[in-house]
């Protein structure tokens, strides 16, 4: 099955398409009828900068770099949080040709913008698709994806693999402080992962005590939930919880809190209790109270 957003990708691909042949229909035949009839078109046209020339127009600068921005933000949104939220050695590969390519038309403006649009949105589709393969067939995954390499085992530091990963002591060292396991002997395993980062697997000696260790039975406990933010009711969470807006206006209420637009955040934790943030006034003297 083709995934979804691989298929939107190749839909709002159209889009600078379509601007294109629009360009190539209207402004290049007004182009070309002003040329005919003996009028001098200026070449720093604004309504040109999908074109190279020789020069642009600031409004042709901004047009270029605007246009830029909202299709590198939607090829991102399409390629998914895993890009920006951890990255493996073919995302690396990706973010600087992606980079790089953005980056071409908007230091020059012979470099027609067209090409650029087109070659970015292949990228994110490649990256989209070998994604897809990663997550399907685990060979795929072993050849896209970096696996994670063993740095610590049993206690002892494999040096080999030191020397395979190019990851040099002081650095090993680093990583297990930051995972606030700074003594050797209270490490069981350590994992390079596939992202660079370092995992960090303690002996059963050395990890903190939990209630299951003490055999202490807790209850659960969920996420807190937004119910006003900045002064506006959140319908989608009240709705999500099985709450009323009348609810929410009544306790605001018994809590001194009636005018919701005086209120910069509204959180229900999650023990049913209402925190209430109210936004900063101006006192007589100029300054921030609540």
């Amino acid at each position: 099955m083709i995934p979804q957003s691989l298929i939107l990708f190749l839909i709002f691909t159209f889009n600078p398409v379509a601007l294109h042949f629009f360009h190539i229909c209207f402004i290049e035949e007004r182009q070309y009828t002003g040329s005919m009839a003996g009028e001098a078109i200026p070449r720093g046209d604004s309504l040109n900068f999908w074109q190279g020339q020789p020069t642009l127009t600031v409004v042709g600068w901004i047009l270029r770099a605007s246009v830029t921005v909202l299709w590198l933000m939607l090829v991102a949104k399409l390629m998914g949080q895993r890009e920006t939220g951890r990255m493996n050695m073919f995302d690396f590969v990706v973010a600087i040709t992606i980079g790089s390519v953005a980056s071409s038309h908007l230091a020059d403006s012979e470099v027609p913008m067209m090409g650029a649009l087109v070659s970015v949105a292949t990228i994110g589709a490649l990256d989209i698709i070998f994604a897809y393969l990663g997550l399907k067939e685990p060979k795929a995954r072993r050849i896209i994806q970096d696996e994670s390499i063993t740095l610590i085992e049993n206690g002892q530091i494999r040096y080999d693999m030191l020397a395979k990963t190019m990851v040099n002591l002081d650095d090993l060292l680093a990583g297990r402080r930051l995972k606030n396991y700074p003594n050797i002997h209270d490490v069981e395993f350590a994992f390079l992962e596939s992202n660079g980062e370092l995992s960090v697997i303690p002996k059963s000696q050395a990890r903190p005590v939990t209630p299951a260790d003490l055999g202490i039975p807790t209850e659960y406990e969920g996420r807190p939930v937004v119910l006003v933010e900045d002064g506006n009711i959140v319908l989608d969470n009240l709705e999500r919880n099985k709450l009323t807006k009348d609810w929410l206006l009544e306790e605001l209420v018994k809590q001194g809190a009636g005018d919701v637009s005086q209120l910069a955040a509204v959180i229900l934790d999650t023990k049913g209790r209402l925190y209430i943030e109210h936004k900063h006034k101006k006192t007589a003297n100029g300054q921030d109270a609540r």
